[in-house]
């Protein structure tokens, strides 16, 4: 029976149907045997390790796996570090992105610049998955917030994800706190990545708290009472301050700072201050820690009685009033109380009335006790004691 019209039909030697490849089809496959055509030819926007063939003044030549090498001009080569650039040698191993395909003969365009940026895209997507925690250097800011290096781009932290950023600032406030971050390291986790609108945002809040966390667990299986460890002072409030010591803040009261009458802690320490303390005491439970400074002090009644006699008259300053007396300072840490009775005689009305903090009057020692760092003091028997009393 005749073929239908228009119907061609391959018979084999027989005379029967042969479905089998046609001879343009077999011609491709023994190109593509011969490797006279690359099937596997990088298409643009592609990213590609490839070899350096030649290192030209003012471009590469790379193979990226095709018959056909590709180009990497100057253009690119400039916006990399002139450092690396300077290392580039034949034979070493580079990535690249096509940025342009061959036409006929040509070579394929290529940019290691986009190719580190395009590995740092999938790096930034890899640690938004993975929840990873980082330091990146600030480099700049806006009105926004923050712009920080990470590798090849950079990343944005908006200013309600800085740590320690003050509210209600005015907008020159505002500017001069973000232009005072630049330089610092943080610790930051990747929040969002979007290649495409170029948008990569971190946040130092959420990696502070959760690498907090995490040292907080380890810290309490490791300290002891007694540890000196070396904190930095976050925050400070009239009972106390309080001491990052990795991951944990502990409390600092104000009458462990130091030896002598502080009444805040600011008269000692500064925020962002490093400072030793000694581990006093530790709540696993509520996960509180008590520190101390004063305990690592030379403590200043060491040989007190060797420094003052019994009878001699000095000069003190007045540093508070009770109802029974007034304290004074000998020397930075070692006070001295002032009976009611031991200020003025008994003419006095209101012996309280005739001295104030911060006055400076000389006294007689009438007893000191060391061990209980206790020193007894008079204003009357020293005026006593003067010649023309």
């Amino acid at each position: 029976m005749a073929e239908a019209e228009g119907r061609e039909t391959a018979t084999d030697a027989n005379g029967g149907q042969n479905n089998g490849p046609s001879a343009s089809d077999m011609e491709l496959f023994e190109k593509y045997l011969s490797e006279e055509i690359d099937l596997d030819l990088p298409g643009r926007g592609d990213l590609r390790e490839g070899v350096i063939v030649e290192v030209r003044p003012t471009e590469l030549l790379v193979n990226v796996g095709s018959k056909r090498d590709g180009v990497v001009p100057q253009s690119d080569l400039s916006r990399l570090d002139p450092e690396f650039v300077k290392n580039l040698h034949e034979g070493q191993t580079v990535d690249v992105v096509v940025s342009k395909q061959p036409e006929d003969d040509g070579v394929f365009l290529l940019s290691i610049a986009d190719a580190l940026q395009k590995r740092d895209w999938l790096l930034a997507e890899q640690m938004l998955e993975s929840g990873d925690i980082t330091e990146h250097k600030v480099v700049g800011f806006n009105k926004g917030g923050l712009t920080v290096e990470f590798h090849h781009l950079r990343g944005f932290v908006p200013a309600s994800h800085v740590v320690d950023m003050p509210r209600n600032l005015s907008e020159d406030q505002r500017r001069q706190e973000l232009e005072s971050r630049i330089g610092e390291e943080m610790r930051l986790k990747v929040i969002e990545v979007d290649p495409r609108r170029r948008r990569l945002v971190m946040s130092q809040m959420l990696a502070e708290r959760e690498y907090r966390e995490s040292m907080r667990e380890e810290l309490f299986q490791t300290l002891k009472v007694g540890d000196v460890i070396t904190g930095v002072v976050r925050s400070m409030r009239p009972f106390g301050a309080f001491v990052d010591i990795g991951g944990l803040d502990g409390l600092l009261h104000v009458s462990e700072i130091g030896y002598g009458n502080i009444s805040h802690p600011r008269e000692e320490l500064s925020v962002g201050q490093e400072v030793e303390v000694q581990v006093i005491r530790i709540d696993a439970d509520r996960q509180r820690v008590a520190l101390s400074r004063k305990r690592l002090l030379e403590n200043p009644w060491d040989g007190v009685e060797q420094r003052y006699q019994v009878g001699a008259v000095v000069p003190v300053t007045i540093t508070r009033i009770a109802d029974f007396g007034a304290f004074a300072e000998l020397e930075p840490g070692v006070e001295g109380l002032i009976h009611i009775s031991e200020i003025a005689d008994i003419a006095v009305a209101e012996p309280l009335k005739t001295v104030r903090p911060g006055d400076q009057v000389s006294v007689k020692v009438l007893r000191i006790d060391g061990k209980r760092q206790r020193i007894g003091l008079s204003i009357r028997q020293a005026q006593e004691a003067e010649p023309d009393a």
